[in-house]
């Protein structure tokens, strides 16, 4: 990167970081409580950033390119004694009175000291890079969760009306639901630097930060982790496996869609046969079978292979629609027609939908998703969080940072939603 390109980063960063850093200075008193200093007649002003803050931060960020926020991260992760006490921001929802009542609290708060530091400020940042790793994350909605195990209403059926005389008594009905629960599952890693490492780069000149590197290496690794569980995850049935329509099982984990979306509504299709099978008519198929249930499907994800069969069956029917669609920050893909109208269909990289077998027959399913009735229940932030662990804590001379979050996933209305299970060859 040339030298007037990180000039323009820093002078981009100065502006964030004025706003970052009016809610996240030095752990004191200012920077968690609301209420009246000792001998003042002026409040605290709270530091901590709300959602809000957090959408302003976000919305500014699109606009940046990869490695402009590779750069802006990496310059605000260097900087040192910037965050918010563990304890404090874990209790945020109540604590500001805590404090703002017991002035032992609010002295104590006062005092620097070697304690792990929620680093707020590179949440924004962090999270925009999230959802370069993981598009999905952002079109998926997240609400705060009820508890360690987040309860929900799934909906089964949604009743029904009748017609009735002018003056005539109304028909009392309800909708049909059936209680659900999600694992609210913590997901984390933790990523260290030694002092040693730190020196020899600074000593050397080099110019790279061995910190960023562990962060964005922590970001993918959490990215990748949660994107397979959410699309085949299996936190109920012990026989699962990655190779079988259960998923790998993981008592820490959730559901994912893969076994979530294994009903009787799923459509079957053999590309591979002597004479092939239609993928769009196939697609089509369950779209129709999710509107007659009163869904509304907005997008397919499917993996690089199947998209490529797509396209090869596709390339000389007109019915596919030219335009591309945009799913994600940067990503475009293009449509295939259906009930729905064009359905965008974007391609998840990698092994996060991967394949898996069913009396010796190879699948890989495309997920059709009613987005509306999916979500993400969370609890402390909607989006991955940064733990900076100072230098001794351990007892080693290593800097340590935890990437983490908790979350699950809510399928409300798997009716609404269905799968395409594609023969692989």
């Amino acid at each position: 990167m040339s030298l007037d390109k990180l000039a323009q980063i820093q002078g981009e960063l100065a502006d964030l970081r004025k706003a970052l850093e009016d809610r996240n200075d030095e752990p004191n008193t200012k920077s968690v409580a609301v209420g009246v200093e000792e001998g003042s007649s002026e409040p605290y002003e709270t530091r901590m950033l709300d959602m809000a803050d957090k959408m302003a931060l976000r919305s500014e960020l699109k606009t940046k390119t990869t490695d402009e926020l590779h750069a802006m991260f990496s310059l605000q992760a260097r900087r040192k004694d910037t965050g918010v006490p563990f304890d404090v921001w874990a209790g945020s929802g109540g604590a500001h009175h805590a404090v703002d009542k017991d002035p032992v609290l609010r002295k104590a708060l006062d005092t620097v000291g070697a304690t792990a530091l929620i680093r707020q400020d590179l949440e924004p940042i962090l999270y925009e890079l999230y959802i370069r790793e993981f598009p999905y994350w952002e079109r998926i909605r997240k609400e705060p969760a009820n508890g360690l195990v987040h309860a929900y209403d799934r909906i089964t059926s949604f009743g029904d009306a009748q017609f009735m005389p002018e003056l005539g008594t109304v028909t009392d009905d309800t909708s049909v639901y059936e209680r659900a629960t999600t694992p609210v599952s913590v997901i984390a890693t933790r990523r260290g630097v030694s002092l040693k490492s730190q020196f020899a780069v600074q000593h050397g000149g080099m110019p790279w930060s061995p910190e960023q590197l562990e962060l964005q290496g922590g970001l993918r690794a959490v990215a990748h982790k949660m994107q397979k569980t959410i699309f085949q995850g299996n936190g109920t049935t012990t026989g699962g496996s990655s190779a079988t329509e259960l998923g790998a099982y993981d008592a820490n984990a959730f559901d994912g869609l893969r076994r979530t979306l294994d009903t009787a509504n799923k459509v079957d299709v053999d590309p591979t046969a002597g004479t092939p099978e239609d993928l769009r008519q196939a697609i089509n198929n369950a779209c129709t079978i999710a509107m007659q249930a009163a869904g509304d499907i907005g997008i397919a994800y499917m993996t690089p292979e199947v998209k490529n069969q797509i396209d090869y069956q596709q390339d000389k029917n007109i019915r596919y629609a030219n335009e591309f669609v945009n799913v994600g920050v940067g990503i475009q893909t293009n449509a295939i027609n259906t009930v729905f109208g064009a359905l965008p269909l974007a391609v998840v990289k990698g092994d996060s939908i991967g394949n898996y077998f069913e009396t010796s027959t190879e699948y890989s399913d495309i997920y059709l998703l009613d987005e509306s009735t999916i979500s993400v229940p969370f609890l402390g932030s909607d989006g991955p969080t940064v733990l900076d662990i100072p230098i001794g804590i351990s007892g080693q001379l290593t800097h340590l940072y935890i990437v983490f979050g908790m979350w699950g996933l809510a399928v409300k209305v798997p009716q609404f939603s269905n799968k395409v299970r594609v023969i692989q060859p």
